[in-house]
């Protein structure tokens, strides 16, 4: 839940606001003031209670207006919600420009006030986090979990990196099948409790291998809100060089926080024509999210010398294809009975290694990168999709392919 201070001089619109607070299931109204105090006493407030929120009533604008403007000027994190009605239109434009960054107008309903809280938290907190990666599937069974954990293997075991490993799919995740891995908490223990997280209790939730540490899924509970997702990932961006997320096949209102903030949403299909209008039909949904192009890409699976070519592939798409990996049925199943990670020196292992280059800037040494254009551009600048259709030209020559994986 994000943590609320409550400054209200009318007691009964206070009351309204603490009622919306305790049913929305976002907000926990931590202290109520019924005027605003001085700075040395709501400095002390908030070391006490560290607020992400502060409800302000408005009624009393020359009062109220001077308070937001010395929030906003002193901690220009916090975000401001008013509240009281009866604003002039001049009043309303003036919010902006005071550090209000949102108004509730009676009668408010709770799907108006989770939607004002939304709202105002991303005006304040938005933007893209830089290492954070998500990874979707167009369809159940595209591999799209083998690409996130061997990509997330290569960043953590090649290039050094510390990763975090994210299993959000709550109903079919399997990472702890491929890694033969149990942990005594998972995901949803983390984001229950992701407001007050401390180091103590992260430790308790991750499991780690392959020097990968794991939030791996649970079956069990509510599911989670885009708040949990929101204050998790604030707490563990500071603390991975990357954070890479494997998501369920449909994007929900709680992962679209997830989304919205990846610097990258890699959605992976195969070279089969339904697979390829689900991807497309993926594209149009992030779309709908606000989530730009520019930082979508694709990711053809299992690709063989035999299908469709990439100029097709895109035509099908009407969206650039970010990499192309080879059908390795053989080396995927080898990784899965050992509950390892496909092997290094195998074509597809080649492939994960080339990716993770490309998610940290490394250059991939097959290919000098010219300058990028875009962030599409950025994927495809070393080579990377060239590389993989000829690790996979040397994967059909070498074994046969299986018509799936």
């Amino acid at each position: 839940m994000f943590s609320a201070l409550l400054i209200a001089s009318d007691s009964i619109a206070g009351q309204s606001v603490e009622q919306l607070a305790a049913n929305s299931g976002l907000v926990a109204i931590r202290k109520t003031l019924n005027c605003f105090p001085n700075n040395y006493e709501f400095s002390m407030m908030l070391n006490t209670y560290d607020p992400d929120l502060i409800f302000l009533d408005l009624s009393d604008w020359e009062v109220a207006s001077a308070s937001a403007m010395t929030i906003h000027s002193l901690y220009p994190k916090i975000v401001v919600i008013g509240f009281g009605g009866g604003w002039s239109d001049q009043i309303v434009a003036m919010c902006e420009r005071i550090g209000v960054c949102e108004l509730l107008t009676s009668p408010v309903t709770i799907k108006e006030f989770q939607a004002s809280v939304f709202r105002a938290i991303h005006r304040l907190r938005s933007g893209v986090q830089e290492n954070l990666v998500a990874f979707l599937p167009a369809k159940a069974g595209s591999g799209s979990t083998t690409v996130a954990l061997n990509t997330a293997g290569r960043l953590a075991g090649s290039l050094g990196q510390k990763v975090l490993l994210i299993e959000s799919d709550l109903n079919s995740g399997v990472l702890s099948i491929l890694l033969n891995v149990k942990s005594p908490q998972s995901l949803l223990d983390a984001l229950e409790h992701s407001s007050n997280m401390d180091y103590s209790r992260w430790s308790s939730c991750i499991s780690q291998k392959h020097g990968i540490d794991l939030l791996l899924s649970s079956r069990s509970r509510p599911l989670p809100s885009w708040g949990n997702y929101h204050h998790l990932l604030e707490y563990v961006k500071s603390r991975y060089n990357t954070i890479v997320v494997d998501l369920p096949e449909l994007v929900n209102d709680a992962t679209e926080e997830i989304i919205g903030r990846a610097k990258f949403v890699f959605i992976v299909c195969t070279p089969e024509l339904p697979s390829l209008r689900l991807a497309q039909r993926r594209c149009r949904e992030l779309e709908s999210r606000g989530i730009p192009a520019s930082r979508v890409g694709i990711i053809v699976n299992r690709w063989h010398p035999n299908d469709l070519k990439e100029a097709d592939i895109e035509a099908i798409l009407d969206h650039g294809v970010a990499a192309i990996f080879p059908n390795d049925y053989v080396s995927v199943q080898q990784a899965t009975s050992r509950g390892d990670l496909v092997a290094e020196g195998t074509p597809l292992g080649e492939t994960f290694l080339s990716l993770a280059r490309i998610l940290t800037g490394v250059p991939d040494t097959y290919t000098p990168p010219p300058p990028p254009k875009s962030v599409l551009d950025y994927l495809k600048v070393f080579g990377s999709r060239k590389r993989m259709e000829e690790l996979a030209r040397n994967v059909s020559k070498s074994k046969p392919a299986p018509a799936s994986a």
